[in-house]
């Protein structure tokens, strides 16, 4: 699952034109913005502060990089000077130039690699390298003269240095893919890949790199809505644009798209809407293949660009550079499809695209007579029924819940709802939140709060089996800050205090969950800090310093147990390994101890 927060903007863009780009900065959680072709400013992307700026008389013709190695910033000036300068540096105009007898194009850089600058042709070399031939540094490169960069970037596969570049070749594109030397970051040109990118009948409007440990793909999006990939490292047999992955159409694929890679099988897009209404930020999973976010935009702008700092995604359209958090949970293909509404597209004689697949008939032979043996005995016979015609038509868990729970929550039915979460996995997370809201009405709270040591009322059971639910934050704080309001979310953390009270070991009987009880109550009242933060803030309620207090004496009282644990660690292992150990005053729980010698 993957989730897009709601965007702010960082700073506007007079010219989009001028704005050069977005680097990581040296700390954490800090970006670099180049633009204005001479303004450079540090910012902090949690709070939207300036953290430093420069300015200078030349013109900067590539977006600044910081070198973690030296503890520079690194900029190219007028296509053929480099300058390399300090954090505490002020006055960018006084710092040494360093003068190139040929024009850069561009300067990359990728975590704990140094600088690598890129010639027009393509001619790639480290700054290092580089400075000490600057006058000299002269070679044919590997791009014609009808050719040109549009868009380059680094990668790195199983510790190798990778350069990828997508070129304008006139009236087509084609992308190079060649292995960098390790010692100066030269081309290996007998390990480059030059591939053409043309088709009869569609365009390319977007691409993107994407790489695991063990191979490179280019994902390309063509003027139709098809998505391909091609492999850049194993493409013997493959031919070019390489297999289809899906076909889009979240977005209107006759308009440029702007896209990203998340991790090695997420990708963030940007694109027109498809209804012609404003623009749409989405998150594609190449591995499911499905659509796992999406967020409307009022305006699109075909020149628009992408960056991913971090766990946040930076937006350049309409004027304006923007900040989108995002958040990626564990990939688990029963969660997604059972979580996912695929929405039946109508048919009409204006598509494009006409899918036909011929369907094989398969003969299984004889089949089993019950393939499902789940005890119906206890519910409701107009239940029972109801479950057994859901699991013979093959659906899935999720999609029974989303049929059952509703109806059972209706007529507060607990003891269906209790069999529904003990034998059918996969509850989506907008129905836990209303099993959760049912348990704290004021009735079954009450009665749960009278009875706590108790285990025979079916208000308890299903109460302290939520309890026992694994879940994703991501998928769940949506659902926990529209489905339960602030004094609901009080009751329930009042009740996780009670849980971890001091008779929390007569309650460990009410789990029946491979999961420790302690670690799941950590992770609920996690997620119920997280998504009401705001509300704790601002609340003028005495008891919620009351409730936060107490919270704080059981978490110091857990920390002090992990302390004294880890006091008597080395104890345990002395007498795990055989040795005497033994127990003085002043040293004992000591890996070492120190005694003092009198030399005279």
């Amino acid at each position: 699952m993957a989730q897009l927060n709601s965007y702010y903007t960082l700073c506007p863009l007079i010219d989009q034109q001028n704005l050069l780009g977005v680097e990581a900065d040296s700390d954490s959680g800090c970006a670099i913005v180049t633009l204005g072709k001479n303004i450079v400013i540090r910012y902090k992307l949690q709070d939207l502060k300036q953290v430093s700026s420069w300015s200078s008389k030349d013109r900067l013709t590539a977006q600044v990089v910081y070198d973690e190695i030296s503890r520079n910033y690194v900029a190219i000036f007028n296509a053929k000077i480099i300058r390399k300068w300090t954090e505490k540096e002020t006055n960018l105009d006084s710092v040494k130039k360093c003068k190139f007898s040929m024009p850069i194009y561009n300067i990359l850089k990728l975590k704990e690699v140094p600088p690598i600058l890129v010639m027009p042709n393509g001619t790639t070399l480290s700054l290092e390298s580089a400075l000490k031939i600057k006058k000299d540094w002269k070679t044919d490169g590997i791009l014609g003269s009808n050719e040109k960069i549009l868009q380059c970037q680094l990668i790195s596969v199983n510790d190798n240095i990778y350069f990828c570049a997508l070129i304008n070749s006139g009236n087509f594109h084609s992308y190079v893919f060649v292995l960098l030397q390790k010692d100066n970051y030269e081309m290996d040109l007998d390990k480059l890949i030059k591939i053409d990118l043309k088709r009869s009948s569609e365009t390319l409007v977007g691409h993107v790199i994407m790489h695991d440990k063990k191979n490179v793909y280019l994902l390309t999006l063509w003027s139709h809505g098809r998505l391909y990939s091609y492999p850049l490292m194993s493409c013997i047999n493959e031919s070019v644009p390489g297999s289809l992955v899906s076909v889009i159409t979240t977005i209107n694929t006759k308009h440029p798209v702007a896209m990203i890679a998340l991790n090695d099988n997420t990708i963030a897009a940007y694109g027109a809407d498809a209804h012609e209404e404003g623009a749409i930020l989405f998150i594609y999973n190449v591995h499911f293949k499905l659509v796992q976010a999406v967020q409307k935009l009022k305006l699109y702008t075909s020149d628009a660009k992408l960056w991913k700092i971090e766990n946040k995604i930076l937006l350049a359209a309409n004027r304006h550079l923007a900040v989108v958090p995002f958040r990626l949970a564990p990939e688990k293909i029963e969660a997604i499809i059972g979580s996912t509404n695929l929405k039946n597209h109508d048919c009409t004689d204006d598509n494009e695209i006409i899918v036909i697949q011929e369907l094989k008939k398969a003969d299984w032979g004889i089949t089993s007579t019950n393939q499902f043996s789940l005890p119906l005995t206890n519910l409701n016979e107009s239940v029972a029924n109801e479950i057994s015609t859901l699991l013979n038509e093959g659906l899935s868990n999720a999609a029974i819940h989303q049929r059952l729970i509703p109806s059972l929550i209706k007529t507060r039915d607990l003891t269906s709802i209790l069999w529904c979460l003990d034998y059918l996995k996969d509850l989506p997370a907008e129905l836990l939140i209303q099993i959760l809201k049912l348990c704290l009405d004021n009735t079954i709270l009450n009665s749960i709060e009278d009875d706590l040591n108790s285990d025979s009322n079916s208000e308890n059971k299903l109460l302290n089996k939520i309890l026992t639910i694994c879940f994703t934050d991501v998928s769940l704080i949506h659902y926990l800050r529209v489905g339960l309001n602030f004094s609901e979310i009080l009751k329930l953390l009042n009740y996780f205090l009670i849980k971890f009270s001091e008779n929390h070991d007569k309650c460990d009987n009410l789990f029946e969950s491979k999961v420790k009880p302690d670690n799941q109550l950590y992770e609920w009242i996690a997620v119920l800090l997280d998504s009401h933060y705001q509300h704790y803030l601002l609340s003028q309620d005495p008891q919620v310093l009351i409730t936060f207090n107490k919270l704080n004496e059981i978490l110091e009282m857990h920390l002090q147990f992990v302390r004294d644990l880890e006091n008597i660690r080395p104890i345990v292992k002395r007498l795990m390994d055989g040795k005497l150990f033994k127990l003085a005053p002043s040293d004992y729980c000591r890996f070492y101890s120190i005694e003092e010698i009198k030399l005279y």
